[in-house]
């Protein structure tokens, strides 16, 4: 029987696709490996991290792979499930000068507000598709992003509330020239909340892609209560967010156009007794 007998729908959109991956963490990784098994025909990973010990707790990879870049192990965990899959291996910080085509998709799950940045531009400059993915505290809280340019509001249209977090002074930033200030520090979180923040990431990803009716709310940000008990959200159901407003980074002559199906005001969920400091990204 075929590898991919159980997903030919699938198999056949993505196996023509050419997909961007920009961090190789937990969240990363695992929707690294769900794309490999739903068929994927070329990944380009960038992540500029070696795998740690700590990571082999919620992470794809396992201890063989301590030590050693995460892309170049992500890439032969790729190869393992399916062969061929072309698989383009960067330990880089995410440049956009460093892509030798224009991917069809891009999923930036990076742990830097920085990279988070560039990739959305790079994403309105080139007009592709974005996912962004990360979690809240102990993974407890999943948060999805999705933009499409010319069509819904940017990353960056969310900026301001997804940068109100203490991100803790490291003293790497006097002496690594390459230090990242807003990199998020890792935290503590389950494995099988990683799974369902991943799982939940790939819905969006089947939806852009015309596999799924996902995208049939107006809101472009997916919001899931894992396990927090002090957050508003509904625990383990969809709450979906809306931009309200633009962002100098938003085309301004669309941006009418972009906010016009909005749902008024007291329909669209309250971030007000949630704590944003507690906020962190996949590692």
């Amino acid at each position: 029987m075929p590898v991919f007998a159980r997903n030919p729908k699938e198999h056949e959109v993505f196996s023509s696709l050419d997909i961007l991956a920009v961090g190789g963490g937990s969240i990363g990784g695992t929707i690294i490996d769900i794309l490999a098994r739903t068929g994927v025909g070329s990944l380009t990973l960038i992540d500029p991290e070696n795998f740690a010990e700590e990571n082999v707790g919620r992470h794809i990879l396992t201890s063989d792979s301590v030590g050693k870049p995460k892309v170049e192990e992500l890439s032969r965990h790729v190869a393992r499930i399916n062969p061929d899959c072309r698989v383009t291996a960067l330990k880089e910080r995410f440049d956009a000068s460093l892509l030798s085509s224009r991917p069809d998709l891009i999923i930036s799950t990076a742990d830097s507000f920085q990279a988070a940045s560039l990739v959305n531009s790079y994403a309105l400059r080139e007009n592709i598709p974005a996912v962004f993915g990360g979690v809240w505290g102990e993974a407890s809280v999943a948060e999805i992003l999705y933009v499409l340019p010319g069509k819904t509001p940017c990353y960056e249209c969310y900026g301001a509330f997804r940068r109100n977090v203490e991100i803790p002074h490291d003293t790497r930033r006097y002496t690594d020239p390459n230090y990242d200030e807003t990199r998020i520090p890792g935290q503590a979180g389950l494995w099988a909340n990683i799974l369902m923040v991943a799982g939940l990431q790939f819905q969006v990803i089947l939806g852009l892609m015309g596999l799924r009716d996902t995208l049939k709310y107006p809101g472009t940000v997916w919001l899931m209560n894992i396990s927090d008990p002090r957050c508003p959200f509904q625990p383990l159901a969809l709450t979906v967010g809306e931009v309200k407003k633009g962002c100098a980074v938003c085309d301004q002559g669309c941006l009418e156009e972009l906010l016009r199906g909005n749902l008024a005001d007291n329909q669209s969920p309250s971030f007000s007794n949630f704590d944003p400091r507690e906020r962190t990204l996949d590692t």
